[in-house]
């Protein structure tokens, strides 16, 4: 078995970036050779985590790379890594472009500050907010009208097939 706590590869957007520009391509003209949009290309390269495993092989295969997909145990989170309110309100602010998000929002209004960061949120962003609200809010949050289906449903996959969604 291999172990992975000693080297981690740069994250996949950057790895994108790096053979798109070593081949010396724009996005757009990776973007038409994969058969995708140009700012699918730069989410992906910008820090997007919600690929699209199809687009990630074509990627892969325009590149001239191979897609290596791994599955690797969770580290148990400690009660340090635990975020402040204060810690998460400046991880989150720059999600909330139409109101500064205050403190008190995150307890008055759990599902609203939920909703934003699934929706528009990077990975650290909802690792945070996962860690610091629980799988019920976010599934609390799940039952929101502006989550659009395919966010419900790739969330609902992430949180036990389902199981937070339906408020347990």
């Amino acid at each position: 078995m291999c172990d992975n706590s000693i080297l981690q590869p740069p994250p996949i957007g950057a790895q994108i970036r790096a053979l798109r520009v070593a081949k010396g391509w724009s996005l757009a003209e990776l973007a038409r050779r994969v058969g995708t949009s140009t700012p699918t290309l730069h989410r992906y390269e910008s820090g997007w985590d919600r690929f699209e495993l199809a687009t990630l092989w074509r990627v892969a295969r325009a590149l001239g790379a191979s897609l290596e997909i791994r599955l690797l145990p969770r580290e148990p989170s400690s009660p340090s890594a635990r975020q402040t309110t204060r810690d998460m309100v400046r991880l989150l602010r720059s999600l909330f472009w139409d109101k500064p998000l205050a403190a008190s929002d995150l307890i008055d209004h759990r599902s609203w500050v939920l909703a934003r960061v699934l929706l528009f949120g990077d990975r650290p962003q909802v690792e945070a907010a996962r860690r610091f609200f629980g799988d019920k809010a976010i599934g609390e949050a799940l039952r929101r009208r502006e989550i659009d289906a395919r966010t419900r449903a790739y969330w609902n996959v992430i949180l036990d097939d389902g199981d937070a969604s339906e408020g347990s």
